[in-house]
């Protein structure tokens, strides 16, 4: 069944992940009447002769946009500003749905009445350092994501459109706009499969949480002064460990506030509470099974969570320090 709506896919690169999701897109129940895909690839788009011919046999309008160096945001805007339905759909090139993903939030927003529908993105993982990679970010149960989401064009007249000046994050700002300004969305019950933690390598995932949150930082929705406030509260923590005796106890072994070995029970409870909530509890509670958490995994899980801890601190830390360099120029 073929529905007047646009879906919209920025592509850079992707050539193999975007012709996957063009052959998927003849399988499902509904079908937009208006494909537009914004590439922004070194290599110039080639669609198959396949797809070329299913599209002119249902008349649906294919407009393949090529533009040199964009991002996802600057990509979708142009996506938003050529279409021509007043519903619009979002997909990108690692995400795919099932087939039933495009009538299940058509018939959402219809049964709802609402502005949209969120979309939905499960995070797959079939081995075990996947899975490691997921308990330490996603978590294994399915999040809210931009691909997926279908929405009414007017609701950007709202909140605006898509951050055009950052590789990272503009789709979670856009998403925190849409909440402010209380926009009526559904929830689907449908989701999205997500399987690039499975082709992943530890480097890749450190070099891309250091991309998205350098880029990140400097976005409202971001707040990173909260991460800022979690790791200098650990300093003053450890300053006050090493000092508690000097300062309250003046050393004296007799004195009431004299803590034998303070340091290192300090050293060991905050790293205690530390290998708690990153490998045990934020795990579990993003939907990871005990099973896999005990009896040992927890330790893996959160010895990658302080590299990816790390990781995000340094690139929020760059970012603050880029900042001040263009203040004082």
């Amino acid at each position: 069944m073929i529905k007047e709506i646009s879906l919209i896919i920025p592509s850079q690169n992707a050539k193999t992940k975007i012709l996957y999701l063009l052959g998927c897109i003849p399988n499902w129940e509904v079908i937009p009447n208006e494909i537009i895909i914004v590439d922004s690839s070194e290599e110039k788009l080639t669609l198959p002769e396949e797809f070329e011919i299913f599209v002119k046999e249902f008349d649906i309008r294919l407009l393949t946009i090529f533009k040199e160096n964009l991002y996802p945001g600057h990509a979708r805007n142009i996506g938003i500003s050529k279409s021509s339905n007043e519903l619009l759909a979002f997909l990108d090139t690692s995400t795919i749905p099932c087939d039933k993903w495009l009538s299940s939030g058509l018939n959402l927003i219809k049964k709802q009445n609402t502005d949209g529908v969120w979309g939905q993105t499960y995070y797959e993982a079939d081995k075990f350092l996947p899975k490691i990679f997921r308990a330490c970010t996603y978590g294994a149960k399915p999040i809210k994501t931009l691909p997926g989401t279908i929405l009414k064009s007017h609701i950007f007249n709202r909140c605006g459109l898509f951050i055009e000046s950052t590789r990272a994050g503009e789709d979670g700002d856009w998403m925190s706009r849409a909440e402010l300004q209380e926009i009526n969305m559904s929830f689907p019950d449908k989701f999205l499969d997500y399987d690039e933690l499975n082709h992943t390598s530890f480097k890749r995932l450190l070099m891309k949480w250091y991309r998205n949150h350098i880029f990140g930082a400097k976005l409202p929705f971001f707040r990173a002064h909260k991460d800022y406030y979690y790791y200098a509260i650990s300093f003053v923590a450890v300053v006050i460990a090493f000092n508690w005796n000097w300062i309250l106890a003046s050393w004296d072994e007799e004195s009431i506030f004299f803590i034998p070995n303070i340091t290192k029970i300090s050293v060991l409870l905050i790293f205690t509470i530390y290998v708690f909530l990153r490998g045990i509890y934020l795990p579990r509670k993003k939907g990871v099974n005990l099973g896999f958490i005990f009896p040992i995994n927890f330790i893996f899980i959160a010895f990658l969570s302080g590299f990816l801890d790390l990781t995000k601190a340094l690139a929020f830390g760059f970012s603050k320090f880029d900042t001040f360099k263009q203040i004082n120029k």
